[in-house]
């Protein structure tokens, strides 16, 4: 069983559309400062921090394009299953780094650059730490090393984004999550998905759709630790789920 019901999402799907929770939700990306971007790709390189209305808008978006769900899911599994032993960009962005579902991308893409730069430098000096301190605990209960290039990867300040105004304090990006946090709680407060409260990623929300979280982690330590098995299995879970 699925740690996210799809008879939940689908229901939830339906209480958006009735309540007017995605075009509230569409406001507020409207309402968020513009600025000019290269398109390099290079911020494109993570599993991204999500709301729950997020999720929810972007696989209704995927829901009406059977090509594209099974293309990114795909890589959702790559992404997820291999996160130990290689970086891997972010699922989403195709070969020539466009965003693969840029009308729904979630609020953090569209926030990043907009960072001061020491807000943004503390941020990534404390997201490397954790990642640190993660692979002590694989190392200990496991037996194996998170490669050296996922541990110390870093996504650098951008230089070459301008933002049309003046770069957001910190107040002033929480204020936007602020906002879908509100979202997220009509959906939660009505007992339409049964699912926990916790931080996600735009990874591990579509696992979580397609898996049981505990089923996944077990397959994604055992692949990690045996090569021989790795791509065989991911395949198969391919066949299966898609």
């Amino acid at each position: 069983m699925t740690s996210i019901k799809k008879k939940d999402i689908l229901n939830s799907i339906d209480y958006c559309k009735k309540n007017d929770l995605f075009n509230k939700l569409n406001n507020v990306y409207s309402t968020l400062p513009s600025g000019d971007c290269t398109g390099c790709g290079n911020c494109c390189m993570e599993s991204v921090g999500i709301n729950l209305i997020e999720f929810i808008n972007i696989f209704e978006y995927l829901k009406n394009n059977d090509e594209l769900r099974k293309k990114c899911l795909s890589k959702v599994l790559d992404y997820y299953f291999l996160e130990f032993v290689r970086k891997g960009a972010c699922p989403f962005k195709d070969e020539n780094n466009r965003c693969l579902i840029y009308d729904v991308r979630p609020l953090n893409c569209r926030l990043f650059g907009h960072w001061k730069k020491d807000d943004y430098n503390k941020n990534l000096s404390n997201v490397t730490q954790r990642n640190v301190d993660y692979n002590k605990v694989i190392k200990s209960k496991y037996g194996f090393d998170i490669s050296n290039e996922v541990v110390n990867y870093k996504i650098r300040y951008c230089e070459d984004f301008i933002p049309q105004k003046d770069y957001l304090e910190k107040s002033e990006r929480l204020s936007f999550a602020d906002e879908l946090m509100i979202l997220d709680s009509n959906v939660y407060s009505k007992g339409i998905i049964d699912i926990e409260f916790k931080d996600r990623g735009i990874v591990e929300y579509f696992i979580d759709s397609m898996l049981n979280e505990d089923t996944a982690y077990n397959i994604k330590i055992k692949v990690s630790k045996d090569e021989k098995i790795r791509n065989r299995a991911i395949n198969r879970l391919k066949k299966i789920l898609l």
